[in-house]
């Protein structure tokens, strides 16, 4: 059940999030901002119109080929734009298409009524500073909801000598950014950290309207003959119930991971290490480890797989490499960590890795080195109390409930 007390007459409510799995989508996605937030507010007696991409950044394909409006339940109404798509995450195809969306967006704007309060995700940046400035001129509203650090972003991925010229081009970026930042009546985003720079963006102090709302996700119910199937499934992929102490990682394989320590560190220990997930590197690190005896290539698993993968691990790898915006943040699969009980052994930095070391729920390394020395003390007696202090801080402060209620009265203020 919901902490929150139930409104005689729900809010409408506007949710712009693109780049996430909907509820019209394939089975086994993870649920996101965008999901979660629409899920929340509904069992609480609210209506939300969620708008959308028609194009799915996950599949790369379309879902219905144009712009649609589909009735997904009484009080859900999802709304999808069209664009032209892209192949890529990376690339000025995507731009292209996210210039795209935020016109056809625009045009649908034209005739509609406006909501009691909105939520919008950030970046991207041009659907974002549609939605605002149309709202601004309502006087609704509005929550952005800042997840990455756009478009400061897009300088890092150029070499420092030609950063200077790179901003420059990228003027009429940061001059929309600082619009949408300073017409949001509210900001919201995963950490104070990541809220505090959102802050400078728009030139002002926290206010009452700004709000801090983690990752975090709702635990999923599985009944028993699909967690014996999954586990059925682990035993022939030779990731047994067998007590033996197993690290495991379960995400997209890109370049934001650096597993190289790992691999170093499972020729050097017998410590077990299972890695899941698909994506741009999963080739290259399938043909680094296929020798080596103690890491299993797991592939794509779905969710009730990934549950009993958790269930069968000692603790969960996150292998991050050193960049800016994961400082500023704490990675979903932190809470994921948490809620299972599971002590997290990470190299991140900043905000996550003060987290994790005050909180004493895992151990941070920076290289094989040091990894072969957190693997020695995590064979020895501090499982039990680092599992222990993740549940906990789970419950007192991320967990899924009290997360989403604190966002929900949030909203609710807004209106007020």
């Amino acid at each position: 059940m919901w902490p929150l007390k139930m409104y005689a007459c729900g809010m409408r409510i506007w949710i712009l999030q693109t780049g996430e799995p909907l509820h019209i989508d394939s089975a086994g996605l993870r649920p996101m901002r965008a999901m979660n937030l629409s899920n929340a507010l509904v069992a609480n007696g609210h209506r939300v119109v969620l708008w959308s991409s028609d194009f799915d950044h996950f599949s790369k394909k379309h879902r219905t080929g144009k712009t649609s409006t589909i009735q997904y339940s009484e009080n859900l109404e999802i709304r999808l734009i069209s664009s032209r798509g892209y192949k890529s995450h990376v690339g000025l195809s995507r731009l292209f298409d996210h210039a795209q969306l935020a016109f056809n967006l625009r045009k649908e704007l034209k005739d509609q009524n406006p909501p009691d309060v909105a939520f919008i995700g950030y970046p991207p940046i041009e659907t974002a500073w549609v939605m605002t400035n149309w709202l601004f001129r309502r006087r609704i509203p509005t929550l952005l909801d800042v997840k990455d650090a756009w478009p400061d972003v897009l300088l890092r991925a150029f070499p420092t000598k030609l950063q200077l010229l790179a901003k420059i081009a990228l003027i009429p970026y940061f001059f929309i950014a600082k619009n949408i930042f300073k017409k949001s009546t509210g900001l919201c985003s995963v950490t104070q950290p990541f809220l505090d720079w959102s802050l400078n963006k728009a030139d002002r102090s926290q206010s009452e309207f700004d709000f801090v709302a983690p990752l975090t996700t709702p635990l999923a119910n599985f009944n028993d003959a699909d967690i014996t199937e999954a586990e059925k499934w682990l035993d022939a992929k030779g990731v047994e119930d067998d007590g033996r102490i197993r690290g495991s990682f379960v995400g997209t394989l890109n370049s934001a991971f650096d597993f190289q320590p790992i691999i170093e560190a499972a020729i050097l220990t017998s410590t077990l290490f299972v890695i899941a997930g698909d994506g741009p590197e999963a080739e290259n690190l399938k043909a680094s480890t296929f020798q080596i005896q103690n890491i299993i290539m797991l592939g794509w698993i779905n969710s009730v797989q990934a549950h009993v993968l958790s269930k069968r691990s000692s603790f969960m790898l996150a292998p991050l490499k050193d960049l800016a915006d994961f400082k500023m943040s704490v990675p979903n699969k932190f809470y994921d960590a948490m809620a299972h009980g599971l002590p997290i052994v990470t190299s991140i930095t900043g905000f996550a890795k003060n987290l994790v070391i005050q909180e004493n729920i895992g151990i941070t390394y920076s290289d094989s080195e040091s990894l072969c020395k957190v693997i020695n003390k995590i064979e020895s007696d501090l499982l039990d109390e680092m599992s222990t202090n993740s549940l906990n801080l789970y419950k007192k402060n991320f967990s899924f409930q009290i997360v989403y209620s604190k966002l929900i009265n949030h909203l609710k203020n807004l209106t007020d």
